[in-house]
């Protein structure tokens, strides 16, 4: 990160100031007024072109400099370039990215609360997810004062991704033809979903997932179906579930509260309303995706299995208890597991 020690007070905050009082039309000059720009490092695990970098990553960097007339740049690092996904709170702390992408599935203890979305049968669409998560973890929610701001990140934006499917090189047909195979997961929360019809869990970065497959490592992955073309395993996907809610998964984008603290009101105003704006996009468009993912892979030769109503309430009964050990054993720990489950869930029926 290049900031002014004080850039409330110094140069970039009075242009910043100047730009939303004189409008867009004199945004540029009154940039142009600062000594210094804010050059700040976004870290991600996604490669350069994936869907949710188009859909969320990407716009959000181009929002906020536009808002800003250029007098705040990002420069966005991403496959892991940076550093390894599981380390983002680490990296974000030492001031190797100022910004970054934090997947709670990866980053363990410190974001328990967080992979509330990985819950099985709980998300009905990827805008039920996002707008789920953002009310719990926007300033002063239970999963912000538990675990974000503790962790020093302050909430940008929110990608939440569809309820996830099964993909593999094994033939399903029913719940019993799901037992024993070994599909990727990508966390505790995950695995304990899949352990519950009898699957078993191989926990691995997605970016590791291409070659497992290829190999025979898994027998396939739980996803959401336009991850799917994304990582280019549409060829090794000779099934999918369609209808069986394997859990999902909630990404969020954050910065260093330390970073935040530096930046004017006018630019902390800019971030949050390109991250609302964002946040809600961006799950319309992924949640169009998926179900056209799904019509391509049917197209190109993949069985979908459609679970039937009663195999889904089946499955249902079979979740149940992995929500119950999921609040228990964090309540255990002293975290409102609770009361974070009950208003996901309120707020996730109604973003549905």
């Amino acid at each position: 990160m290049s900031i002014r020690p004080n850039p409330k007070s110094g140069a970039i905050g009075l242009a910043l100031g100047l730009i939303l009082a004189l409008g867009p039309a004199t945004a540029g000059t009154a940039a142009a007024a600062a000594q210094d720009p804010i050059e700040l490092k976004h870290a991600d695990r996604l490669p350069a072109d994936h869907y949710i970098a188009r859909y969320a990553i990407k716009p959000w960097i181009a929002e906020v400099e536009e808002a800003t007339g250029g007098a705040v740049t990002i420069k966005r690092y991403p496959s892991q370039s940076l550093g390894k996904a599981k380390d983002m709170l680490t990296l974000v702390e030492a001031g190797v990215a100022d910004m970054g992408e934090f997947f709670p599935g990866y980053l363990g203890d410190k974001l328990a609360l967080s992979t509330i979305g990985e819950l099985p049968g709980l998300v009905p669409s990827a805008c039920a997810a996002a707008l789920a998560y953002e009310t719990l973890a926007k300033d002063g929610g239970p999963i912000d004062r538990e675990e974000l701001a503790p962790a020093g990140i302050k909430l940008l934006y929110v990608v939440g991704l569809p309820q996830y499917e099964l993909f593999t090189s094994k033939p399903m047909s029913d719940l019993d033809s799901l037992k024993g195979l070994k599909i990727r997961s990508s966390g505790g929360t995950m695995d304990a979903g899949l352990r519950s019809l009898g699957i078993v869990p191989i926990r691995m970065g997605a970016p590791e997932l291409t070659e497992s497959f290829a190999r025979g490592t898994v027998d396939g992955t739980s996803f959401p179906a336009a991850s799917i073309f994304s990582y280019d395993l549409q060829k090794l996907s000779e099934y999918a579930t369609v209808g069986g809610a394997f859990g999902s998964s909630v990404t969020f984008y954050g910065i260093s509260r330390r970073v935040w603290d530096q930046l004017s009101p006018e630019v902390q105003q800019a971030m949050l309303q390109a991250g609302e704006k964002v946040t809600r996009s961006a799950c319309e468009k992924i949640d169009r995706d998926n179900e056209e993912a799904l019509q391509r892979l049917e197209a190109q030769g993949t069985t979908l299995v459609r679970l039937t109503s009663e195999q889904q309430a089946q499955m249902q009964r079979l979740y149940a208890p992995v929500a119950e050990d999921w609040v228990r054993s964090l309540e255990e720990r002293g975290k409102p597991a609770a009361e974070v489950l009950r208003r996901f869930r309120e707020a996730a029926d109604t973003g549905s």
